[in-house]
């Protein structure tokens, strides 16, 4: 269920600020770098580096390795942007309200003025990890070695970890009443 303003009889509950409370600021940043640390290891079982910097040196490969920088760079940029485009598509199909889009500091942000109840704002939270978890995990199917794995991993790793935010918010939902209304405006 959604609503556009919020119902008479509800009241405030909690607030989750990631920009102001330094807590869950740095909550969220000790779960971003476990990820990225376990995902790393695993990237490593899966395809050493040291393969990848040996094709780099052994093949002369300049023009590819650079073109794979670039992709990854231009990637990362293009797949911030399109997280947050999953956000905002979730939460304008559970409720037709306008969504706002921008940067805050760090963060990039999709929010509404909208109320979402529990379980919408769950999978509002949850959509972007889950679309290109499995848009970046087809990939690495296609592309399982060598220079090309590791741009895709390394993008599957910005996505998890990009996602800790998303997290954090869900474990919190789990711990909120079942009939909690939910208003993100962003950040």
């Amino acid at each position: 269920m959604c609503y556009k303003t919020l119902p008479e009889g509800y009241t405030f509950h909690d607030k989750i600020d990631l920009r102001k409370n330094k807590k869950q600021f740095w909550t969220v940043q000790g779960i971003c770098l476990a990820i990225v640390v376990a995902m790393f290891g695993i990237g490593w079982l899966i395809e050493s580096p040291l393969n990848v910097a040996q094709f780099i040196h052994t093949d002369g490969n300049f023009t590819q390795t650079l073109i794979a920088v670039i992709v990854l760079i231009v990637g990362y940029v293009a797949y911030i942007f399109a997280h947050e485009a999953v956000h905002g598509l979730f939460m304008y199909a559970f409720c037709k309200t306008k969504i706002n889009y921008g940067f805050v500091g760090w963060a990039a942000y999709a929010g509404s003025s909208a109320y979402y109840d529990k379980k919408r704002y769950v999978i509002i939270a949850l959509a972007p990890v889950v679309v290109w978890g499995v848009v970046f995990a087809v990939l690495n199917i296609f592309f399982h070695s060598g220079l090309w794995f590791w741009v895709i991993w390394i993008l599957q790793i910005g996505n998890v970890s990009g996602a800790c935010g998303d997290f954090f918010c869900t474990f919190k939902m789990a711990t909120y009443p079942k009939d909690i209304l939910v208003n993100d405006t962003g950040m």
